[in-house]
């Protein structure tokens, strides 16, 4: 087994979303996800197999005084001999394959952004501005954060500018990832794409007039709805819509992801393959 406790220097983000793009189209199984909630703690399993990938177990857990608010770790598992085959931070392998998922949106939506506002600076903004940066690199990139600080600070380390709320909705896409249990994404502007990685209920992000302006809005997940408010009335499974699917949108083009186990079990594969390739990671017997 291959212990992976630092990603980050395996991965390259446009081969990370094509990873996160062929999981779609690839023979796979996951199970909805389940989740224990204790006092403002959300924590839960989330199982997914895919062919050739194998099957990953991801623990991940939202902790309202932790720093990352979200933490996680990976197990990735032969699905024909039972062993494990690496442990992974999970944590890292969250933020680029959620980023990643968005950029396989974005330009399903046909993002071809002059200006991306961010909104929010916490691990999930930091791994989109990675990955978007290396897709958009001649995009303008805004950041906003109730923390002005923080917002400073994640704007410096990715060439960014740290800009009011409205500013940041002003985008032509705007990228939401934060903990807000009321709507922020707000007025935003006709012909906009909007990408919401918030984590689920009671978290919301989408206010309801951006909803009814979004019309048909893709989602990561066929049980999204089931796990967040921000999803509106119609809405088409993006794996369905990459086939094929129609999705009739309206003023704005709106992606709403609340996670999926095939992103982790690609994304691992991904990782476990790069480390072995690179003689990263510490191999540990297991029996």
């Amino acid at each position: 087994m291959l212990l992976l406790p630092n990603i980050d220097p395996l991965v390259d983000p446009h081969e990370a979303v094509e990873a996160i793009r062929r999981a779609y189209f690839a023979e796979a199984q996951f199970l909805p996800r389940q989740a224990l909630t204790i006092g403002e703690t959300w924590f839960a399993p989330m199982v997914g197999y895919i062919a050739g990938a194998g099957i990953a177990v991801k623990l991940v857990g939202i902790y309202p005084k932790a720093t990352p608010r979200v933490k996680a770790v990976v197990v990735v598992f032969d699905p024909e001999r039972g062993v494990p085959l690496a442990l992974i931070n999970g944590t890292q392998l969250t933020g680029w394959r959620t980023a990643a998922a968005s950029a396989v949106a974005a330009k399903a939506l046909g993002a071809d952004p002059r200006e991306v506002g961010v909104v929010g600076a916490g691990l999930q903004a930091e791994y989109h501005l990675r990955v978007f940066k290396a897709l958009y690199p001649n995009a303008r990139f805004k950041v906003f954060d109730v923390a002005e600080e923080r917002a400073r600070e994640v704007a410096r380390r990715h060439s960014a500018v740290a800009v009011s709320l409205a500013e940041a909705l002003g985008s032509d896409l705007v990228i939401s990832a934060t903990t807000s249990r009321s709507p922020v994404v707000k007025g935003v502007r006709s012909g906009a794409v909007v990408i919401s990685v918030g984590a689920p209920r009671p978290v919301r992000e989408l206010d309801d007039e951006v909803k009814r302006r979004a019309g048909c809005m893709l989602v990561d997940n066929p049980h999204a709805t089931e796990e967040s408010d921000d999803v509106g009335d119609r809405w088409v499974y993006i794996g369905d819509y990459l086939r094929g699917a129609e999705c009739r949108f309206g003023e704005v083009k709106v992606y709403k992801s609340v996670g999926n186990p095939l992103f982790d079990v690609s994304m691992a594969h991904y990782v476990l393959e790069r480390a072995k390739k690179l003689g990263a990671g510490v191999e540990v017997l297991w029996d």
